[in-house]
């Protein structure tokens, strides 16, 4: 190791957000794929305990109890939508790339094989640049393709779909 102030300081800023890093992302690719879990979150019924508790089923025993305590105030002030955003700004922090690769969310029904990951890889870093992948399964999408870059929602599911096709008609999803 290279002993020089900047170095320590690296070390610390690593042994801080890693753990965040590491407990944001298993809460996030939870809230995606577990339908009970989303809707427990967002359901105005429930109070803040109840949901936190439910999302202590995912976070990691290494995860520090202020992360659960930053979950509590994103859930208070309906903000829980938020936290995709938070863990790339939180991440791209991290690594010190004000501007550096923004991560790509692809959720699928099924899994993937990896030609057909390396297809997706290539055909989304050709559109967007500099990607980091988290390739997720939700079986709820029932087919096609789910990817968030940042902003940018690709929704190219059967789900999806269908939903625009309700829009269009004017019927409502309980019919």
């Amino acid at each position: 190791m290279n002993r020089t102030p900047e170095a320590y300081a690296r070390g610390i800023l690593a042994a801080v957000l890693e753990p965040w890093l590491d407990g944001l992302e298993k809460v996030n690719v939870a809230v995606h794929t577990n339908k009970k879990l989303r809707a427990q979150l967002y359901d105005p019924n429930l109070d803040i305990a109840a949901k936190l508790a439910a999302l202590d089923g995912v976070l990691p025993s290494s995860a520090p109890k202020e992360l659960r305590n930053f979950l509590g105030v994103l859930l208070d002030n309906n903000d829980i939508g938020l936290l995709d955003d938070v863990e790339e700004a939180l991440a791209r922090i991290y690594r010190g790339e004000g501007a550096g690769p923004q991560r790509a969310i692809v959720t699928t029904a099924l899994p993937l094989s990896e030609e057909e990951k390396e297809r997706v890889r290539a055909r989304l870093s050709e559109q967007f640049g500099s990607l980091e992948f988290v390739f997720q399964v939700d079986p709820d999408i029932l087919g096609g393709i789910i990817v968030r870059v940042g902003d940018t929602l690709i929704d190219d599911s059967v789900r999806g779909r269908l939903e625009a096709l309700r829009q269009n008609l004017g019927v409502s999803a309980s019919a």
